[in-house]
């Protein structure tokens, strides 16, 4: 056993390496991940990273698989109604005035789009122009078995119509109604274009949407 006394009768300290002295220079040793967890961390980021991009494709047809609350958080705040206006969106054969079930072949397609004042007070909207209400038929794609999908304008109703820019007003009394209506021609030439497969149908009320999903039989 090593003596602790020194010859001027006194004693020896006892430095030991990183014990009791000064630390060795230099930054403190990296801890390296292992190759476990750098897996998990890129699964991860990877979910997220899908659950995200199916958030945005199923919100952009009208179908979002995010919860209301955590929605709001991920996409801005999509415009509604005023307080006490009611609606009803319908898809109509033009000749009988029965609800479609599908998209015809060829035929024509009636949309309607009606908003009420249901308050006990008139009610009255501006708009930017004379356009205050547009159509909009989309074809949906899906993908990874409907958890991804994108939609592809087909038809807008506002396609070849000259709409004035000054800026319109909408007045409701109590209960009154105010109907829009377009119809989608399916003729022989753009029936082609549009083969079977799933489709949505989107009434733009001055930003406000609502949409009925359709599909196109063979």
């Amino acid at each position: 056993m090593k003596s602790l006394i020194s010859p001027q009768g006194g004693y020896a300290s006892a430095r030991q390496p990183g014990y009791g002295g000064h630390r060795p220079h230099g930054p403190a040793p990296h801890r390296r991940g292992t190759p476990l967890q750098f897996a998990l961390t890129a699964i991860l980021l990877a979910s997220l990273l899908l659950l995200a991009m199916a958030a945005i494709t199923r919100f952009a047809v009208g179908e979002p698989i995010l919860p209301p609350w955590l929605g709001k958080l991920v996409h801005h705040p999509a415009p509604v109604l005023p307080v006490g206006m009611t609606y009803d969106f319908e898809l109509l054969n033009p000749d009988t005035k029965r609800p479609l079930e599908a998209l015809p072949e060829v035929g024509k397609v009636e949309m309607r789009l009606a908003v009420t004042n249901d308050s006990a007070l008139p009610m009255t909207m501006r708009f930017k122009s004379s356009k205050q209400c547009e159509f909009v038929v989309r074809r949906v794609f899906n993908y990874v078995d409907g958890l991804f999908a994108l939609p592809l304008e087909v038809w807008r109703s506002s396609y070849f119509h000259n709409f004035s820019e000054r800026p319109t007003l909408l007045t409701l009394q109590p209960g009154q109604t105010k109907v829009y209506e377009a119809v989608f021609y399916l003729n022989a030439l753009n029936a082609r274009e549009l083969p079977a497969g799933e489709y949505r149908v989107v009434a733009n009320f001055d930003g406000w949407q609502t949409s009925i999903p359709i599909e196109k039989q063979q």
